[in-house]
Order: structure tokens, then C-alpha cells, then sequence
């Protein structure tokens, strides 16, 4: 055995070794899609701070926040003095000092104040927080959907990679055969050594593109442990299953569409939330009424005042009303701002629903086209697989050319890889209308 064949069966050792803890080394039970969307669902940083946001517009939203309760303060006061006096009356020649003069002073209060009227702009503004919980919930969706995209791209991704590598293994044992086929042709009846040297070109080329397969299947599961959260040294045994869904009906999807997708959503809410400051802005042209309540209650000892004892306390209640007359137009120009944002946010909804229209039918289309290549391609494998058998046949018995049947076993191998990859066109199409569809983050598998 010469060097050359030592290196390719090592080559194939390191390979297979290599393959098999690849799948071995996660030490659990297939994770099917729905397994690897809800991992990604829970330690998906992205997610997670999509998640977030929503949080922090539901802690935003209180009658409080809107201005719909009273406010209430209270403050004290706590005063200590030690002071000197001189005095001298009118017309009078006589000063009096007094030193050592003591005086506490203790003052506390509780204020309360409420807007009673203030143009329904505060009640319009707690629609708006509300709204904005809504607004917020759908942009995360939006944020969520796409990423869980991205997951289910990257999975099937590594069953592509993994599918195309195995392809590349079993015609890499082949191009092995054919260089010990083409060595005892030459050792022993009559083969010629140029045939032989062919036979380890191709051996060598298929040993490359063994090592970037091998390399397409490794990154794919890295881009893979990084969007779900895993460790990226870590190898997941993934369930192979590239079937498609062939009943999806354009007129059912287009109806989801536009009830459910989240973009569309977004810019719904935005549209309510335009209206809803237009209608803010509105109330700034009425009366303002509010209610005031104080108790106060202080303690003065001090000779200063020229009481032994100096106390008060008390309850005060007012009302204040505010008219608004004129403010040079400000409060005008602003109304007819935001009656034009509110325009725009609504032809912004049109125009996406245009939009999105457009994109799902050019996606079904391509979903379609994507299952038609697909069973194509299926009856290509079928064809060259009974070729290359055919081919290899004659080849053991001498009655077909080593070109011949290499360009047989490569037609096989570009056809398996054809099949892959449009196994994962088509479920990237699919996946592409059950994303329009707004039913993405409700697909089990």
C-alpha cells in the first residue's frame, strides 16, 4: 500500500470518526424545529430584550402615569435660633439689648392637588399608554418572528450542510474504490499508470471538497448554537425532516395576513396612537380645573413675636381655573402637525398592506415553483443513482472508460447536492408565507 492510499484512508478515518461524534456527542433525543424555536424563545438574548421592551411600556401605564390621580406631598420644617437684639425706639436716646434670645420654629404641611378638567387629555393620554403596551407587544413579535426565521433558516441549514457532507463521504469511499480498481489494473492486467494518476486527481479533489463540506456543516451548526443559546461547541442532533406543507391556500394565507401579521399590526396601533396625541393636542385649547387641599400646622417660640405661645394649623381647600386665550399660534401649528402625522401614519398602513400583498403572492409563487423543482429534482437522484450503478457495473468489468464512470458518480453527487438544496429552498419559501401569514410564531412544526 503506498503513501497515497495511507493518507486517503486516513483521511476517511478521521472523517467517519469525526461524523459520528458530531452526531453523537449532544446526548439527548432528536430536537425536532419546535424543540429548537422554544430554546431559542427562552435564551435568545434578542429575544429576551424584545421581551423586555414590552415590560417596560406595561410599567408605564397607570392612571398615575396619565395624570388621572391626585398627587400628594408633604414637607417640614424644623428651625433653632440663639440671636442678639438691639433696639432703639424713635426719639429716643435709650438702646435696649437683649442677648441670648431662644426661638424654635416647627412647621409641617400635606398638600394635595387634582386636575378635575383638563380637555379629556388625560384620559386620552392612558388610551395612548395603553396603546403603546399593544404597539410595543406587536414590534417584538415583529423582532421575535424574524429571528425564529433566522433559527428555522439555520436549522434546516444544518441538515443541508449535513445531507450534502454525507453525500460528499459516500463519493469520496467511491473515488477510494475506483484508485484500488485503477492500481490492480495496473499491477496486474494491463492497466495503464495514467489512468491510475487520473483516478488520484480526482481522489485528491474529492478529498477538498470533503474538507469544505465538513467546514460548511461545522459553521452552520455554530451560526445555529449562537441564535439558540447553546454553547457553541456544542453538536445537536437534529431531526431530519425536510417534508413541506403542499395545502397551503393563497386566498386562506392572504385573509391570515391581514388579521394577524405584526407588522401590519404595528402600524395599526401606530395609527392609533397618532390619533390618540392628535386628540392630546386637541384638549390644550380648553379650560383647565383644578382642585388644591393643605393642612398645615405650626409651632413659633419665640419672644420675637410677642407670644408666649404661637401655634396654627389648619385646613385649606381651592379651586383654580385656567383659560387658555392665546400663545402666538403654538398651540395651533402643533394640532396641525399631528393631524398630518396622523395622515401619513394611515397611508403608511396602506401602502404595507399593498406591500405585504404583494410579497406573499410573490412568495406562494416561489413556494410553489420551489415544490415543483424539488419533485424534479427527486427524479434526477432517481436517474443518476440508476445510472451511476449501471455505469459502475460495466466499469468492474472493463467495458466503460474511469472518465466515464467518474463523470457518472459526479453527476450523482451534484445531483444529491441539487436535491438538498432545494429541499431548503422550498422550506425557506414556506417558512417566508407563514411569516406574511402572521401564523410564524404558532407553527408547531
Amino acid at each position: 500500500m503506498n503513501n497515497l492510499q495511507l493518507i486517503m484512508k486516513k483521511i476517511l478515518i478521521i472523517f467517519i470518526i469525526s461524523s459520528i461524534s458530531f452526531q453523537m456527542s449532544f446526548a439527548q433525543d432528536k430536537m425536532s424545529l419546535n424543540n429548537v424555536i422554544l430554546q431559542a424563545l427562552e435564551s435568545n438574548r434578542n429575544i429576551q430584550i424584545s421581551k423586555n421592551s414590552v415590560i417596560i411600556k406595561e410599567n408605564l401605564t397607570s392612571l398615575g402615569q396619565a395624570g388621572l390621580l391626585p398627587s400628594i406631598n408633604a414637607s417640614g420644617l424644623a428651625d433653632y435660633g440663639n440671636d442678639n437684639y438691639k433696639t432703639q425706639l424713635i426719639g429716643s436716646q435709650t438702646t435696649v439689648e437683649t442677648t441670648g434670645v431662644q426661638s424654635t420654629l416647627l412647621n409641617a404641611s400635606i398638600n394635595l392637588n387634582y386636575t378635575i378638567f383638563s380637555g379629556f387629555g388625560n384620559k386620552h393620554t392612558y388610551e395612548k399608554l395603553k396603546t403603546n403596551i399593544n404597539l410595543a407587544d406587536a414590534e417584538s413579535k415583529v423582532n421575535i418572528e424574524n429571528i425564529i426565521l433566522q433559527v428555522a433558516a439555520n436549522y434546516y441549514n444544518v441538515i443541508r450542510t449535513k445531507e450534502n457532507y454525507n453525500a460528499v463521504l459516500k463519493s469520496i469511499e467511491i473515488s477510494q474504490k475506483r484508485y484500488e480498481l485503477a492500481k490492480a489494473r495496473n499491477d496486474y492486467s494491463g492497466g495503464t499508470k495514467l489512468e491510475m494518476l487520473n483516478v488520484k486527481v480526482d481522489l485528491n479533489k474529492d478529498s477538498v471538497i470533503l474538507y469544505d463540506a465538513k467546514l460548511s456543516k461545522e459553521n452552520s451548526q455554530l451560526s445555529l448554537n449562537k441564535l439558540i443559546g447553546f454553547p457553541l461547541d456544542t453538536v445537536i442532533n437534529l431531526d431530519n425532516d425536510f417534508s413541506v406543507d403542499n395545502n397551503y391556500i393563497y386566498e386562506d394565507l392572504k385573509q391570515q395576513m391581514m388579521s394577524q401579521n405584526y407588522e401590519l399590526s404595528s402600524l395599526k396601533y401606530k395609527e392609533q396612537v397618532s390619533i390618540l396625541d392628535y386628540k392630546i393636542t386637541k384638549s390644550t385649547f380648553y379650560p383647565t380645573l383644578n382642585l388644591g387641599s393643605s393642612y398645615s400646622y405650626t409651632n413659633n417660640n419665640s419672644a420675637s413675636t410677642g407670644f408666649d405661645v404661637y401655634k396654627t394649623n389648619g385646613l385649606g381647600v381651592n379651586l383654580s381655573l385656567n383659560i387658555p386665550i392665546y400663545n402666538g399660534g403654538r398651540k395651533q401649528a402643533a394640532v396641525n402637525n399631528t393631524k398630518i402625522i396622523m395622515e401619513n401614519v394611515a397611508l403608511q398602513t396602506e401602502e404595507l398592506s399593498l406591500l405585504l400583498e404583494l410579497e406573499l403572492l410573490s412568495a406562494y409563487k416561489d413556494y410553489q415553483n420551489s415544490l415543483q423543482k424539488v419533485k424534479m429534482e427527486q427524479t434526477s437522484v432517481e436517474t443518476a443513482k440508476l445510472n451511476f450503478e449501471l455505469t459502475q457495473e460495466r466499469h468492474q468489468l472493463g467495458q466503460v472508460l474511469s472518465t466515464e464512470f467518474r463523470q457518472a458518480q459526479l453527476n450523482l453527487l451534484m445531483t444529491e447536492n441539487s436535491l438538498n438544496n432545494s429541499k431548503y429552498n422550498a422550506k425557506l419559501a414556506e417558512l417566508e408565507i407563514i411569516k406574511l401569514s402572521g401564523i410564524l410564531l404558532n407553527k408547531k412544526e
